[in-house]
């Protein structure tokens, strides 16, 4: 691979994709992999379910590379986009359904209230209330806030209206607020009580 080869961008690589070039393919896939497979473990825990999604993402890319058209999108918007219909698909064929009864008490008093003062726990307390978000605030905020994408090009890849996403946005982040306030008032009936059972 010549180092000319390696400054094209993603729309060159795809138009080299197209013409069945598989180290441009090799390329593109080296590009942006590991961030597909980071996207889709937050539907899947298993590393291998993630990596089937990627596997099936960049296979889609090979094969739609002749036909595909640019709209305006970005190839990365549009791997993001058939990764999330990927993730989607799966799980509906898993059965995996949100139940919005567990909203209320998503957090595990014991096992979170200690550690909260720490840089890593809270970052794990954000992981899990994350997790704990419907599937498509979930996406709308990892795309929006994790993953840097406009939220033009979070809506493309959610194949939903701008308007539609913003909302996704603004519910989400209610959510998550709640259940940071919950962590905080759980911390300091926690710090009251101990406080309390020494005196």
């Amino acid at each position: 691979m010549n180092k000319r080869q390696n400054q094209k961008d993603d729309k060159e690589l795809l138009k080299l994709i197209a013409q069945a070039d598989k180290i441009a393919f090799s390329q593109l896939m080296e590009r942006h992999l590991g961030a597909i497979i980071l996207f889709a473990m937050r539907y899947f825990p298993q590393r291998s379910d993630a990596e089937d999604i990627a596997q099936e993402t960049f296979i889609r890319l090979w094969c739609k590379a002749p036909v595909w058209q640019d709209k305006g999108a970005s190839v990365k918007a549009w791997l993001y986009r058939v990764a999330y219909n990927q993730s989607i698909d799966q799980l509906r064929k898993q059965r995996v359904e949100y139940n919005p009864d567990c909203d209320e008490n998503i957090v595990d008093e014991s096992a979170f209230i200690e550690k909260l003062m720490d840089t890593e726990d809270r970052l794990a307390v954000q992981k899990i209330a994350l997790a704990a978000l419907p599937e498509r605030q979930k996406t709308a905020i990892a795309l929006c806030a994790i993953k840097g994408f406009s939220n033009g090009e979070a809506a493309a890849i959610m194949g939903i209206s701008l308007d539609a996403l913003e909302s996704l946005l603004a519910r989400g982040r209610r959510k998550l607020k709640k259940m940071y306030s919950q962590i905080e008032q759980q911390q300091n009936d926690f710090e009251t009580g101990v406080i309390n059972d020494i005196s």
